[in-house]
Order: structure tokens, then C-alpha cells, then sequence
């Protein structure tokens, strides 16, 4: 009996000694007489407005085994805390949608910290900017007929990407859209087109330098700036006929030009006659057509023209550019040049002799002798010959109506001695002069003649 009292008596006290060295130890490990723990605390601000930020989830990871996790929210007043943090290195992460770390110099996109035993360490503010997509943007531009320049309205445009996000909005005006622009669109990237009547569809996908068309709706309105419209067009054709033989050649259609005006405004353009599929038969009966463009937008047009060696020319002085049909054609804008008369000049022709020698007293055109003058071109005479009378080896004549503009040939032949021909070509009168000089001087030898045309 007293044996067993013993005994029990004996695991009492060992009972009693690891209680007290559990509480001693648990001390040493948590209390004054071990490692302590510490805290992290912080704040989120907006970059921008440096306003506090809620419900920013907070994540730290690290501790003395670098695997130790901890998480929490912003709260209204943006700021947060983290208890019992066992000291180490330690690695802090923000993440709020709409939100990215506003990094300044060489900063880390995680916060890095080390906390020392018992240590609370207060952060600096923490900065997030808001990103596109967490915004409300705006879109402005101003739309106009890039052919006649007026502001566009009644236009609609539409937010075509991201595809869930697509809708549209009609503005009665491009005032409107320039000044007050497209708001509440969602941040991001997105392209556009902008739809008007009688107009090709816009789109910024055209656009050249923006990156596969995509406009980036932010914090500041985006402007397109002016955005010119291309109108839809009519076509209006027509032939010019009886066109003078000496005009119709490749280079000489070159100078020809047609076109449109609006309100004293140029709206088309027709220049390429040498591509008009015009066959070589029409040519020889002097016609040529011609095809313009007129944007549906212009209304009544006047067509014009204007060809080397004639002053402007009016096709038609009204034509009515209708909005109802477009792609269709309007034909038969024509004009007869038989009833337009070029711009003509006179031409001063010096016919000179060779100095007479002691074979050849006379010399090339002695005098009293006629010399015929004969002005060509596409080897045709433009106007009746003329005879020159030579006093004192020399002469000259004043040839009226000649066209000007146009490469011409001139012939001299001493009538009264056959052997005596020649010419020189490539004479061109400008269009602005009244009387244009040429001398030529006849050559003995059957060689012809040498000329001068002033040109």
C-alpha cells in the first residue's frame, strides 16, 4: 500500500515538471523570452486623384520559411493590415479589376519588405492607376464630304469590336460629334465606322498608322480629327466630236482635260484620254469619249474642259446629279468642236536669202522672185498658203488664223527656181501671243532650208 502511494506521488511531480517546462518553452517560442511577431500596414491610393481605394485584395507572401501566406482587403479609407507576421522577407501584391500598379523609376511590381522580431513596418502609399478598360471614354471627330468639304449629318456611328461590345449612336450633326463626341464608351480597344447616305463606309481600320484600326478609349476623349467622307458617285459621259485631225494623237490628248464643278468647285477630274478604249477608227472621225465620277453629293454640276490651243470650253452648263441612283451612268454630255473656234495667232514669216556669190549672183532668192510658204501640221495645211516677194534677197508675210499650241511645219519654195525647197518643224505658237516671228533661209544645193521659229 504505501509502496503504490509512492508512485503515484513519484508521477505527480513528473507531471507537475513538464507542465512547467511546456509553459517555459511556449514562452521562449511566442513570449518575452523567444521571437515576437510583427505587422504590416498600408495604404491604396488612385494615382490620379490620390484618393483611397477599397476592396484592393492584398496578398503577402514569405515569412521565416519564405512559404507562409496571408491575404486581405482594402478597407474604405484604403487602408490594411497584417498581424502576427513572423519576422523574414516578405513579398506584398495588389490586384483590383481596372486597376494596375503605378510604378515610378526602377520600381518592382511587388512590393518587398523584412521584417525584424516584433517589428511593424508602415509602408509608403501604394499608387494604382485606373486602365482603359476600368474607364468610361469618350469618342470625338468631325466628318465631312471629302469631295465638297461640307459638314456631314444624320450619321451613324458604330463601335464594331470587341464583338460582345458592339452598338452604335446617331448624331444629327458634325458639330455635335466634334464638340460633345460619343461618351460613356468602355475603355479599351475598339474600332469604329461612321455610316452616312449616299457615302462610302468609314472605318478606322483604314486608317494609317493605327494599329489594325484600333482606337484606344482612355481617361482623355480620343479625337479622330476631320474625317473626310468619300460620297458615292454618278458617272456622267460623254464624246467630244469633231476634234481637228492635227489634236489626235496620244500626246496631244494628254493636254485634254474634263471636269466637274459644284458651286464653282472642282468635284471630278477626267485626264487619262490615252487609256479611253477609244479604237484608232474613232480617232480618225475626230471623237473621243470621256467618263467622269461625280460624287452624288455635288447636285447640279457644269462640265468643262480644256484642250491645248482653245480657251475653256462648257460642255454643259446643268447637270443634275441625282442621289437615287447611284453607280448609274448620265450620257450624252457632249460637244461638237465645229462650233468652237481654237485660239489663233498671227504668224510673221521672214523668208532670207544666201548672200549672192560670183557663181550665184541672185543668190537663194533674188530679187523679184516668189517664195511659197506652206504651214502644216499632221500633214495637213491649218491655213491657205502664202506667197512672199523678195526685195533685195528678202521678204516677208503676215499669216492670220494660225493655231496655236501645236507643233507646226513650215515649207518655203522658191517658186521661180524649183530646186529651191526646204522647211523646219516644230514651230509652236503660245497660246497668249498675238504674232509669233519665223525666219527661214532658203539653201542652195537642193539642201533645203534653215529656219529660226522663235520659239
Amino acid at each position: 500500500m504505501v509502496k503504490s502511494q509512492t508512485i503515484i506521488k513519484h508521477r505527480l511531480i513528473m507531471l507537475f515538471v513538464l507542465a512547467i517546462a511546456s509553459i517555459i518553452f511556449t514562452g521562449c517560442d511566442k513570449g518575452s523570452l523567444g521571437i515576437k511577431t510583427g505587422a504590416i500596414q498600408g495604404y491604396i491610393i488612385d494615382s490620379d486623384t490620390n484618393q483611397p481605394i477599397s476592396e484592393v485584395f492584398i496578398k503577402a507572401t514569405g515569412g521565416l520559411d519564405d512559404a507562409e501566406n496571408k491575404s486581405t482587403y482594402s478597407g474604405g479609407d484604403g487602408s490594411f493590415v497584417f498581424g502576427d507576421v513572423n519576422k523574414g522577407k516578405w513579398s506584398i501584391s495588389v490586384e483590383k479589376f481596372g486597376y494596375i500598379r503605378a510604378l515610378e523609376g526602377n520600381e518592382e511590381s511587388n512590393i518587398n519588405c523584412t521584417i525584424a522580431n516584433g517589428e511593424t513596418i508602415v509602408l509608403s502609399p501604394i499608387k494604382l492607376s485606373r486602365v482603359a478598360s476600368g474607364t468610361k471614354g469618350i469618342l470625338k471627330g468631325y466628318p465631312i464630304d471629302a469631295i465638297t468639304g461640307r459638314a456631314l449629318t444624320n450619321f451613324t456611328v458604330t463601335q464594331e469590336t470587341p464583338y460582345n461590345e458592339r452598338k452604335s449612336k446617331t448624331f444629327d450633326s458634325a458639330a455635335t460629334f466634334r464638340d460633345t463626341g460619343w461618351t460613356g464608351l468602355e475603355g479599351g480597344d475598339h474600332t469604329y465606322s461612321i455610316n452616312a447616305v449616299n457615302y462610302k463606309t468609314f472605318k478606322t481600320t483604314d486608317i494609317e498608322n493605327l494599329n489594325e484600326g484600333n482606337v484606344s478609349i482612355g481617361k482623355s476623349a480620343y479625337n479622330l480629327g476631320t474625317i473626310k467622307m468619300q460620297p458615292l458617285t454618278v458617272a456622267v459621259s460623254g464624246t467630244l466630236r469633231n476634234i481637228p485631225g492635227y489634236i489626235l494623237n496620244d500626246d496631244n490628248l494628254g493636254q485634254l482635260t474634263i471636269w466637274a464643278e459644284s458651286a464653282g468647285k472642282t468635284v471630278a477630274t477626267y485626264t487619262d484620254f490615252n487609256d479611253t478604249g477609244d479604237t484608232d477608227a474613232a480617232k480618225k472621225l475626230g471623237s473621243v469619249n470621256y467618263m467622269l465620277y461625280v460624287p452624288v453629293t455635288s447636285g447640279s454640276v457644269t462640265v468643262k474642259c480644256k484642250l491645248r490651243g482653245y480657251d475653256v470650253i462648257t460642255i454643259s452648263s446643268a447637270v443634275s446629279i441625282p442621289t437615287s441612283n447611284p453607280g448609274g451612268i448620265i450620257s450624252g454630255v457632249d460637244v461638237d468642236f465645229n462650233s468652237i473656234e481654237p485660239i489663233k495667232a498671227d504668224l510673221r514669216v521672214m523668208v532670207v536669202s544666201e548672200e549672192p556669190t560670183e557663181d550665184n549672183p541672185l543668190g537663194t532668192f533674188g530679187t523679184g522672185e516668189v517664195a511659197r510658204v506652206y504651214i502644216q501640221s499632221g500633214g495637213k495645211d491649218v491655213v491657205p498658203y502664202s506667197d512672199v516677194i523678195s526685195s533685195a534677197f528678202g521678204g516677208e508675210v503676215t499669216i492670220s488664223g494660225v493655231i496655236t499650241g501645236y507643233n507646226l511645219n513650215i515649207y518655203v519654195i522658191n517658186q521661180n527656181r524649183k530646186y529651191h525647197s526646204g522647211g523646219i518643224e516644230g514651230v509652236k505658237i503660245p497660246e497668249s501671243t498675238d504674232i509669233h516671228p519665223v525666219i527661214i533661209q532658203l539653201v542652195s544645193g537642193g539642201e533645203g532650208s534653215k529656219g529660226n521659229a522663235n520659239n
